[in-house]
């Protein structure tokens, strides 16, 4: 039996008419993943407005300067959320991107299924293939976004924890100057 018999008995086991839950894998995973990168978009848009927010703060920090008070932490900082910054606006372009192919497959798949009961052949085939390689498309994106994020988050660390050090510093500091007295 040639290979190309074993695969026409897979399609026509796949097919629409006689199951109905490829149309729903077709355009459940595509639905569900847009819903999950419109999420993860709307958090990662909070987190952009917290860290363009921390950026004003320090910006404004360094251009009152306080006597007595060290600059060089909040010179780095700023480094460190410029950074911050462009790596969040490049994880939402990503999610953007994801979002939209994954609504893009999902229309397609829905496309590609009535296409497939209608008409069938090579033109319902192209569509679903269009559908594969939006959502590929999407999936990358996502994936890209969610590593840029995670590189994000350890910055985020870095500058809370050198922001509590040196608050912990001026606090023994005082501590000292207080048992001095």
């Amino acid at each position: 039996m040639p290979a190309s018999a074993g695969m026409t008995n897979v399609a026509a086991r796949m097919a629409i008419t006689t199951n109905p839950f490829v149309v729903l894998s077709y355009v459940g995973g595509p639905a569900i993943l847009t819903n999950a990168a419109s999420l993860l978009l709307m958090s990662t848009s909070n987190r952009f407005a917290r860290a363009v927010d921390r950026s004003r703060e320090l910006m404004k920090r360094m251009s009152t300067p306080k006597p007595g008070i060290e600059k060089t932490a909040d010179y780095e900082e700023m480094f460190i959320v410029r950074r911050r910054v462009r790596q969040i606006a490049t994880a939402l372009s990503c999610l953007y991107l994801a979002a939209a192919m994954f609504g893009l497959a999902t229309l397609l798949s829905v496309a590609g299924a009535v296409l497939a009961e209608i008409v069938g052949g090579p033109i319902s085939n192209g569509v679903i293939v269009a559908a594969m390689c939006a959502g590929i498309v999407g999936f990358v994106g996502f994936v890209l976004a969610g590593i840029i994020l995670v590189i994000e988050s350890r910055l985020a660390l870095k500058s809370l924890l050198s922001e509590s050090d040196e608050a912990l510093a001026r606090l023994d500091t005082a501590v000292k100057s207080l048992g001095a007295q």
